[in-house]
């Protein structure tokens, strides 16, 4: 039967597909591998056996179907997401907000009693005495050194509002390319399992 879907409608037909797969995988594992009775059950196993065998064995083959039409859909929507350059713009957002991680770790990170370089000699002569440590040990002071000057955490917040921006954009970019729609043909049997079913 076929579908005339947007692109994230069909994403999210294979995620649910994959999904409930991934169920019957493990119902069919448990009913070949770990079917067990009680020794005083015996009466009419045989029976129930061949029922249990005979529903493993449907979900084989519906598993066997789905794998096949989540590939199909999954080929599909890769073919026309490099047509209308969804993953170059999701590769450029990750790297937009790469670096604009960076540089909000790098602002995020200076600190009020952080010291320039150029003004360590005019610290008064104690900001370097040893201080008591854990367990009574000495251990030296530390001078948190500001080492980005002005001018470079200028810049850096001029960065991250461009990047974040730019991030900003592309996802937006994405979301309304996704709304692209593409037809494809799903096979009866597994429009149960991606919720197509009517």
């Amino acid at each position: 039967m076929k579908f005339n879907l947007t692109l994230s409608r069909w994403h999210k037909v294979a995620e649910r597909m994959s999904a409930a797969l991934k169920e019957r995988e493990a119902k069919v594992k448990a009913a070949f591998t770990a079917t067990t009775i009680s020794a005083w059950n015996k009466q009419g196993i045989e029976d129930k056996a061949a029922d249990i065998a005979r529903r493993a064995a449907e979900d084989v083959a519906l598993i066997e179907l789905g794998t096949h039409a989540v590939a199909h859909i999954r080929a599909a929507l890769a073919v026309r997401n490099a047509e209308l350059g969804v993953s170059a713009r999701l590769a450029e957002a990750e790297s937009a907000k790469r670096c604009a991680a960076l540089y909000k770790a790098v602002l995020d990170g200076q600190k009020a009693d952080m010291v320039r370089p150029d003004g360590v000699c005019a610290l008064p002569a104690d900001a370097g005495v040893e201080a008591e440590g854990f367990f009574g040990r000495r251990a030296a002071a530390s001078i948190a050194l500001q080492i980005a000057d002005t001018a470079m955490l200028a810049s850096l917040r001029e960065k991250l509002a461009r990047e974040e921006a730019r991030a900003m954009r592309l996802l937006d970019e994405v979301a309304d390319l996704n709304r692209d729609k593409l037809e494809l043909d799903v096979s009866d049997g597994v429009l149960q399992v991606a919720g197509l079913a009517q």
